[in-house]
């Protein structure tokens, strides 16, 4: 009995967390489940302008473009990541969100393909036109001339 009160505590605890903190256990969830599962069903239910467009190198549609491709990380902006799978010949802007698990904040970015072709550098990853996108200085700098201060901004501009 005690050990069935206790874990009836332990999920008020969590609930009471997640009120707090919606990124809390987004660290646990296995990569494609988060960023499919967590983080774009998150960022559909906070911007109602995008809809689910799932095709070749895009998740995403919004009133001002057909295909954009979602790309999320599960940490803060300053720290490293790499954006993997970008076919930036399949779509029209990227959508790049960085969840600060500890904190419950976020990082959104918002840059047309066209854009981001001019002002970051990707290399080769595999196959015809499959890019991978890294934290580099100088992408590092230039993402941060399309960084979103919310989502209704973000809604605003999709």
């Amino acid at each position: 009995a005690k050990c069935a009160e206790l874990q009836k505590q332990i999920e008020l605890l969590k609930k009471e967390v997640e009120k707090i903190n919606p990124y809390a256990y987004w660290r646990e969830k296995p990569n494609k489940e988060f960023g499919e599962k967590y983080s774009e069903t998150y960022i559909l239910s906070h911007v109602p302008n995008l809809i689910p467009n799932h095709g070749a190198g895009h998740d995403m549609a919004g009133k001002h473009y057909s295909n954009i491709e979602v790309k999320s990380c599960r940490m803060t902006f300053k720290e490293k990541w790499t954006m993997n799978q970008m076919h930036p010949d399949e779509a029209d802007a990227y959508l790049f969100v960085w969840y600060n698990c500890e904190e419950g904040t976020q990082e959104i970015c918002f840059i047309s393909t066209e854009e981001l072709l001019k002002s970051c550098k990707m290399s080769k990853q595999h196959g015809d036109g499959c890019f991978t996108l890294g934290a580099t200085i100088n992408n590092r700098n230039a993402l941060k001339n399309y960084m979103v201060s919310s989502w209704e901004e973000l809604n605003k501009k999709v």
